[in-house]
């Protein structure tokens, strides 16, 4: 992918993560349908071990494919947010607040983008090829597929364990 179309694409994710758009009334929360880790369908991987997930959501480098990948969260009051940094990052929220306020001082960079919504995060998931990001399992958006974690598919108790 070439340079500018790279840019045109960041620009897009940009403008769909700073819209205002709150979920729809009745989606089912991340306690209830336990939350899947999705790539856009395009994307080759298929499977990623936990440490990368967590280096990945933890801001660090993690490629796939030989291009690296940019992790989408939810806003960090939601209950997909809180669930996912519990079981990936072992954090609870405040934790987790703590955690980027810390590496922000240090100079290591910030969190990873935040979607306000869910379908946000599909749209971008779905559409930028190196993008990364969870859902709740009933939720996996059209343009995006669940991947599974250390081998173990979505559904696996293992897989994202409830925390």
């Amino acid at each position: 992918m070439n340079t500018l179309k790279t840019w045109s694409l960041l620009g897009l994710c940009a403008g769909l993560i700073s819209a205002s758009v709150l979920a729809p009334a009745g989606r089912a929360r991340a306690e209830d349908s336990g939350l899947v880790v999705i790539v856009g369908k395009a994307n080759p991987l298929n499977d990623i071990s936990r440490a990368d997930l967590r280096r990945a959501f933890s801001g660090e480098p993690v490629n796939a494919g030989g291009k690296p990948l940019v992790p989408f969260n939810m806003s960090p009051a939601s209950a997909e947010r809180q669930a996912f940094d519990r079981a990936v990052l072992n954090m609870s929220p405040d934790e987790a607040t703590k955690f980027w306020i810390d590496r922000r001082i240090r100079g290591q960079g910030a969190a990873p983008k935040s979607a306000p919504s869910l379908d946000v995060v599909g749209k971008v998931v779905g559409n930028f090829p190196n993008a990364i990001g969870y859902v709740p399992a009933s939720a996996i958006p059209a343009g995006a597929k669940a991947i599974s974690i250390d081998g173990k598919a979505p559904g696996s108790p293992d897989y994202l364990p409830k925390k």
